[in-house]
């Protein structure tokens, strides 16, 4: 039989209708494999042997009644044919300790995302790797510095955590805002916490394009337009979405990541497109699969359980 273990957030409090955890359990049951359950405080190891303390899971597309848990017990991490590390952000200690569990996997169990590219591949610094396909960029926890990077860019700058999802935190400083040195002390934590400073690209107010890429390969898009009193792409803040074809531009810098992503041990990524540049390379627990599937794109819910199946 096969077996599924999903690392998630309370299922109680998910969006049916958005969440790709949801539809990925909703595949994996559809095929009649064994799905199983469980938060990152119910993983843990003793010497090399990891565990989690899970529990049966069935979901339907039911609002309210969408779950149904059953009673808790310890499996081996070796007795999942694949764990989906799908815990959303905060990208922290406690993230962070959940992975080095997960690196006790044996050969046989596949872990998608690979706890190491999780790891070293925070969702919003990575794009520093690839300059030549973003924006203007900066990573820094001084004001001063963001401020002279804002005048280089001759514009607005949005700031971004580097530990949230979601939008959570994004602000954008527009030249001459009264409020610029709060959201500087805000963001930064008075110089206590990095962010990542990028320009701004008035091309976000047309849409922010989510790509889906499996194995590193770009296999579907949504064009997120976000609504008139709010900057951010994000379906949850409201954002309208439509099913996108990508231009060459935006293919290009899906085949430049196709490498360092698989390199990495990436199998589902979700990258962030505004103006046919890249923003953010997501890949604790992306979204998009079910917009695309609603608008009639490919199932990819489908496709990526095939991938995890297949390695």
């Amino acid at each position: 039989m096969t077996r599924h273990l999903f690392v998630v957030d309370p299922l109680e409090r998910i969006h049916i209708d958005q969440d790709s955890s949801f539809a990925l359990m909703e595949e994996c049951q559809g095929r009649g494999h064994e799905v199983y359950t469980c938060d990152t405080d119910k993983l843990g190891a003793r010497g090399s042997d990891a565990w989690a303390d899970a529990r049966p899971t069935t979901v339907r597309r039911v609002i309210g009644d969408h779950v149904t848990l059953g009673e808790p017990g310890r499996r081996p991490l070796g007795d999942f044919d694949v764990v989906w590390m799908r815990k959303d952000p905060p990208f922290d200690m406690q993230y962070v300790a959940a992975t080095w569990i997960l690196d006790l996997a044996p050969p046989g169990t596949r872990v998608v995302n690979s706890p190491d590219g999780l790891r070293g591949w925070n969702e919003k610094a990575c794009v520093l790797r690839f300059p030549e396909l973003t924006p203007a960029c900066l990573m820094t926890r001084s004001a001063a510095e963001i401020l002279a990077f804002q005048r280089d860019v001759g514009g607005a700058v949005v700031l971004k955590p580097l530990s949230f999802s979601g939008g959570a935190g994004i602000v954008a400083l527009h030249p001459g805002d009264l409020n610029t040195n709060s959201l500087l002390e805000i963001s930064t934590r008075h110089g206590q916490e990095y962010v990542l400073a990028q320009q701004y690209l008035p091309a976000v107010t047309a849409g922010d394009k989510r790509v889906i890429l499996i194995g590193g390969k770009a296999r579907g898009a949504v064009l997120r337009i976000p609504p008139d009193n709010d900057l951010r792409g994000n379906i949850h803040v409201g954002a309208r979405v439509e099913l996108s074809e990508l231009t060459a531009a935006e293919q290009a810098v899906c085949d430049a990541l196709e490498q360092p992503l698989r390199d990495a041990g990436h199998l589902f990524v979700g990258i962030d497109l505004i103006g046919e540049r890249l923003t953010e390379i997501n890949v604790t627990s992306p979204t998009g699969i079910q917009e695309i599937r609603r608008l009639g794109g490919p199932n990819l819910a489908a496709e990526l359980v095939d991938a995890a199946l297949a390695s």
